[in-house]
């Protein structure tokens, strides 16, 4: 059966022929390999959620559905590298009655108020909110740190159905604290744990859809048992870890006025930054700290313009090493915007902070994380690799090619102009589509949110 991209099926049951598409990936299908970005006339043959062949002129197999894209490109879906999927309602919000005054009070009034309000159903809510927001701008994979104090058991099943709905792969985690008292700090232990249990229990069906790390939220608030209890989680598991450190100044501080190490020499020796472990935001760090980060094999996840809408400062990313990549913390989830921002604060100063090799880094590091977490090709279009990908609509300005691939992430590719996503080789989005909730039931429980917050 042959069809355009705009009506394509999405049954994953079913072979599928991407005819006619020029394609951008990023690495071989090798997880040993070296990015090597690549864009070639093509075609892609789909088969139990995989590319199973690529070559130019493939003949049509019975009962495989056939896309004919006429030139339009075909990428990789994006990598969300660190997103908290629970703050999504929180779009559009009225300010609070009271402004924080800094980092510290923003997180107090405004993100830890947020958590304690949430129950069941808007945690569910919230995150399909965001993930459909995610699909939309072409994210086929996020990083998410979940927190919920009202409501701990079985968060994490909430966050997982949601995503689910969309059609996504996500990474999860709890974000395990002090700050909400040793009850809810147990809770979330054991959620964490149960969690984990369940995924190394659910067998993979081909490429796994859901992975899970030992989440944590900043080393300010978290006691040393803690730490402990998290890396031991860590060993019994063999998951690294996914938290926040050195998202402002504050963290520091903290650390010190309670007579601990500074947070990355505290987590170090209680055994929490390790291999794989995702360090969010990074921004009051040095370089000789994030020369220890990447000495343990961690990564570091920029998330530029939530720091700049906390004021929390600004990342020294010319001290970054080779294992970084881009988050979006609770602000929207387009990472093309997100490339863009960090790239263009990145040319303010002189030297920049930041320079098209280091912009590369950046982009192509999420893949390389998610294959580090995942096991699987991801980045990659190449047979073997997992088929989720963007169809862009079939309007393309200026020429793009090997030479020019950054240069459109930077400048030429926006949402709109998506016109298609798939995972696993089956259509998760198609431009204009529904969303799988009602808006009015969004919007009725944002209300609600911002009700309970006392915003409105």
């Amino acid at each position: 059966m042959q069809t355009n991209h705009t009506s394509a099926k999405s049954d994953a049951g079913r072979g599928l022929l991407l005819k006619g598409g020029r394609v951008l990936d990023y690495y071989p299908a090798d997880l040993a390999a070296v990015a090597q970005p690549l864009v070639e006339d093509t075609d892609l043959r789909i088969c139990r959620g995989r590319i199973a062949e690529r070559g130019a002129g493939l003949a049509p197999q019975p009962d495989e559905d056939v896309l004919a894209l006429g030139g339009a490109t075909v990428l990789p879906g994006n990598i969300n590298g660190h997103m908290h999927l629970y703050m999504s309602l929180t779009a559009g919000a009225p300010q609070p009655p009271h402004q924080p005054s800094d980092y510290k009070e923003t997180l107090a009034e405004v993100w830890w108020n947020l958590d304690r309000s949430l129950d069941k159903e808007s945690i569910y809510l919230s995150v399909i909110a965001g993930a459909w927001d995610a699909v939309r701008c072409g994210t086929t994979l996020i990083f998410d740190n979940h927190s919920s104090p009202s409501c701990v058991r079985g968060a994490l099943d909430e966050v997982e159905r949601a995503i689910g709905e969309v059609g996504l792969r996500a990474n999860l985690c709890y974000e395990v604290t002090d700050r909400v008292g040793k009850g809810l700090r147990d809770s979330a232990l054991e959620e964490t744990e149960r969690y984990l249990a369940r995924r190394r229990e659910v067998p993979d069906q081909g490429v796994a859809q859901y992975r899970a790390t030992v989440g944590a939220h900043a080393s300010f608030t978290l006691e040393d048992r803690t730490l402990e209890r998290l890396a031991a989680l860590c060993d019994r598991y063999n998951v690294p870890t996914h938290l926040h450190v050195g998202e402002s100044p504050e963290d520091r501080a903290v650390s010190r006025k309670r007579g601990w190490a500074d947070p990355v020499a505290r987590l170090l020796g209680s055994g929490m930054v390790r291999p794989g472990s995702l360090l969010a935001h990074g921004v009051d760090l040095t370089a000789d700290e994030l020369a220890k980060v990447a000495g343990a094999g961690a990564w570091m996840i920029h998330c530029g313009r939530s720091n700049m809408n906390s004021g929390s400062g600004r990342a020294a990313l010319r001290h970054w090493g080779d294992q970084v990549a881009l988050g979006t913390n609770a602000l929207d989830v387009n990472m093309w915007g997100e490339l863009r921002t960090t790239f263009f604060r990145g040319r303010e100063t002189r030297p920049p902070d930041l320079d098209l090799a280091g912009a590369a880094r950046f982009w192509l590091g999420g893949y390389a994380l998610a294959r580090r977490h995942f096991g699987e090709a991801f980045g990659s279009l190449r047979p073997g690799a997992p088929a989720d990908f963007v169809v862009l609509d079939n309007f393309q300005k200026t020429p793009l090619t090997t030479d020019t691939w950054l240069s459109h992430l930077l400048y030429d590719f926006h949402p709109w102009d998506i016109g298609s996503v798939w995972v696993g080789g089956r259509r998760v989005y198609l431009s204009g589509d529904a969303p799988p909730v009602s808006p009015k039931l969004l919007q009725e429980t944002a209300t609600r949110l911002w009700r309970s917050l006392g915003w409105m």
